[in-house]
């Protein structure tokens, strides 16, 4: 199997991935790091990267049709930590989506809308070392060692090795960037039937949809009029408790089939 083949195997829309193919993109990786060729061996490392990108986006798909919905969510923010990382040494071309990795980013962005997740974990640490993954030389924002973090070096993205950490607390939140750590509350069972209703209607990792999230009043807010009291009970009119906050609506959700939002363009 040449680069070539493989690069085009890549461009296709495939329902599932040969390992095989990952395993021969890192043997050219290592020859090429052999060989002391950097543009070759950091285009192989990208290669790797989108290879692994198509992989879990067809995994997470087929975790939903089989309900295992929390695996699905750590493979669909899996391709979110990879996609962070290849975008910063792989050019997307919005045009010609040549290796659907802006179809794949957009559509688990849509997912995750549908996911019951809600409140997050984010730690708060003070990091008090770290090391160069490529050079291994201890670093800090002060004295950084010449290799920029995330860039590739050789076939190796660089990375800080933290050495030593110190936890401060974990905070509760609603969007971080590291959706992994969800919460869930003792005896608490989470409703996945929104997914399931979009999953059985795909036929395709690729096939196309948007979900459009609207706010609408609760009912027992519906024909309040500014004066009267408000429903929450709390014995205040309504244009001074409720009116036009948004705890007195709800998200419904939207799905369109055969449609999807580009956030690249």
């Amino acid at each position: 199997m040449t680069i070539e083949e493989i690069e085009e195997g890549l461009k296709i829309k495939k329902i599932f991935l040969d390992l095989e193919v990952y395993r021969e993109i890192e043997r050219y990786r290592l020859q090429a790091i052999e060989k002391q060729d950097e543009d070759q061996a950091n285009y192989l490392w990208c290669l790797k990267k989108i290879f692994e990108v198509q992989h879990k986006f067809v995994s997470a798909f087929h975790e939903m049709k089989d309900k295992k919905y929390e695996k699905a969510w750590e493979s669909l923010e899996h391709i979110q930590i990879l996609m962070s990382a290849l975008i910063q040494n792989f050019e997307l071309d919005a045009k010609e989506d040549v290796f659907n990795l802006i179809f794949i980013s957009n559509i688990v962005n849509e997912y995750q809308k549908i996911f019951p997740y809600q409140y997050f974990l984010s730690r708060e640490s003070i990091v008090k070392s770290a090391k160069c993954s490529i050079c291994g030389k201890e670093v800090s924002f002060r004295a950084p060692c010449g290799h920029y973090l995330g860039n590739l070096y050789m076939g190796e993205q660089c990375l800080h090795e933290v050495t030593d950490v110190e936890l401060i607390g974990v905070a509760i939140v609603t969007n971080p960037f590291d959706k992994y750590s969800y919460i869930r509350m003792e005896g608490m069972e989470y409703n996945y039937e929104m997914v399931d209703k979009l999953i059985s209607n795909l036929s395709s990792p690729y096939d196309k949809f948007y979900v459009e999230v609207k706010f609408i009043k609760k009912p027992e807010y519906r024909n309040v009029k500014r004066n009267d009291l408000c429903p929450c009970g709390s014995g205040k009119k309504y244009k001074k408790c409720h009116l036009g906050d948004s705890s007195e609506e709800y998200p419904h959700y939207v799905i369109h089939m055969g449609k999807y939002t580009n956030l690249f363009d």
